[in-house]
């Protein structure tokens, strides 16, 4: 398989991301045939494996490692890998936004395996960094970062990126900075901007373009008795008129048009990351050790425990942080 040919896929969601072959019979796992993106924290690297093959070098889709990024302080910016998304793009096609938790982001091009080549772009916003994604039409890019930091002193933040040229990501600049504890989700839904953290589901309405862009708040929902903690926020691929979120030891669906959260299952404390496919089929990283997991835990339909993958045979165990679908494949 030539890794550096021209990403494709059979078909995509209006959300922008390469999902093939989702549209899948719902009884049995052994038909999904989509393939699992993890952050692996062990390493310090991404990986796609396919769902239904175990995980080993030699059926590893795609490999990448950021590369070291010191700063001021002696601490590598790029470590910890918190979070991997996937979007096309008109001047690059499929191109991988990745976030680390100790201060980087970044958009990655994606047939590319070299660290430094790769990077199309990368910043660092400050904080925690746990997600990044990017606004299509406009070019702009978004992140959210737990923690307070050397430039803000706020418990979290959105931080937003405009470029001068759509086309060129070394243009994109730093354009606004909103107040968000705890901030650790983001998805576009492809209307809306939604963000997820310690208190709040916001949504958002992208107005302007190239360094006008700016977010305007249009929803939000406040758990005001105790803190949600919020962590991952996706897209269900069995229903699109809903997102999932996971936080305060739960798993819970969101009606992006209403605003009804709703109970969901599998449920559980410490999901990191849950992914649910068109098939109904769904997986999560529940930490099993201190943040992170040595396996993917994967369900049925009906919620209920199936099978789980780890790393074979590349001498370590892993440390899964995330793991999100990613149905590409290299022509």
């Amino acid at each position: 398989m030539d890794r550096r040919t021209l990403l494709r896929s059979a078909a995509a969601t209006a959300a922008g991301a390469p999902f093939a072959s989702l549209a899948l019979p719902a009884d049995a796992h052994a038909a999904d045939t989509y393939h699992v993106a993890v952050c692996e924290q062990a390493a310090n690297e991404i990986l796609i494996h396919p769902v239904n093959k175990p995980w080993t070098p030699a059926n590893r889709i795609w490999r990448w490692s950021p590369p070291v990024a010191i700063d001021e302080n002696g601490r590598n910016t790029w470590r910890h890998l918190s979070d991997i998304r996937f979007r096309d793009t008109s001047a690059f096609g499929w191109v991988a936004l990745v976030a680390a938790s100790e201060g980087k982001v970044g958009i990655v091009d994606m047939p590319n395996e070299d660290p430094a080549g790769a990077l199309l772009w990368s910043a660092r916003p400050y904080g925690k960094p746990h997600a990044i994604e990017r606004i299509p039409g406009t070019g702009a890019v978004v992140t959210a970062s737990s923690g307070r930091s050397d430039r803000v002193d706020w418990p979290g933040f959105l931080t937003v990126y405009g470029p001068t040229d759509v086309n060129d990501p070394g243009s994109l600049r730093r354009v606004q900075e909103i107040r968000f504890q705890g901030a650790h989700g983001l998805w576009y839904d492809g209307r809306h901007l939604w963000a997820l953290g310690t208190w709040t589901l916001a949504k958002y309405r992208v107005a302007g373009d190239h360094l006008d862009t700016r977010l305007e708040l249009v929803w939000q929902h406040s758990w005001s008795e105790r803190p949600y903690n919020g962590h991952s926020l996706d897209t269900d691929y069995g229903n699109s008129a809903y997102l999932l979120i996971t936080g305060g030891g739960i798993v819970q669906r969101v009606h992006k048009a209403t605003g009804l959260i709703q109970e969901w299952n599998p449920t559980g404390v410490g999901v990191k990351s849950y992914a649910r496919v068109a098939s109904g089929n769904s997986f999560w990283v529940q930490a099993s050790e201190q943040w992170w997991s040595k396996y993917v835990q994967f369900f049925d339909n009906a919620g209920n425990p199936s099978f789980r993958r780890h790393l074979e045979g590349y001498g370590r165990e892993a440390r899964f942080y995330k793991a999100r679908v990613s149905s590409v494949a290299f022509a």
